[in-house]
């Protein structure tokens, strides 16, 4: 009956060990993909993420109102150039696109009329 519950209490050891360890390795294998995979751009939901983190220093008093204005002005002009580049390539996307389709439209077309000049 000892063996028992040596076994039962080795088993519930190692599940709480086990437990315990797993997230310390997942972290840091998560941390080493976003490296990787990062391309070194910054995105609009960075500069967001900025912000608000910004906003929460000030409400915590941990930086100055001067600061806290002069580095949100900051990055309320990055977010606007990153908007500004994003929707350049959509327009040009959708130009694109709009030919295409005239064009695809102008081919059926003249398919249409060797059809009927036949």
């Amino acid at each position: 009956m000892e063996i028992v519950f040596m076994m039962t209490g080795s088993a519930i050891i190692l599940t709480c060990f086990y437990f315990i360890v797993t997230p310390f390795f997942s972290a840091q294998a998560k941390l080493a993909e976003g490296v990787v995979e990062g391309d070194g751009r910054l995105t609009l939901d960075q500069v967001y993420d900025a912000v608000n983190e910004l906003e929460m220093d000030y409400l915590m008093k941990k930086i100055k109102e001067k600061d806290f204005l002069q580095l949100k002005e900051q990055y309320q002009l990055l977010a606007a150039e990153l908007m500004k580049q994003e929707s350049i390539p959509r327009k040009q996307m959708a130009a694109s696109k709009s030919e295409e389709a005239e064009l695809e439209i102008l081919r059926e077309l003249q398919k249409l009329r060797k059809r009927k000049g036949r």
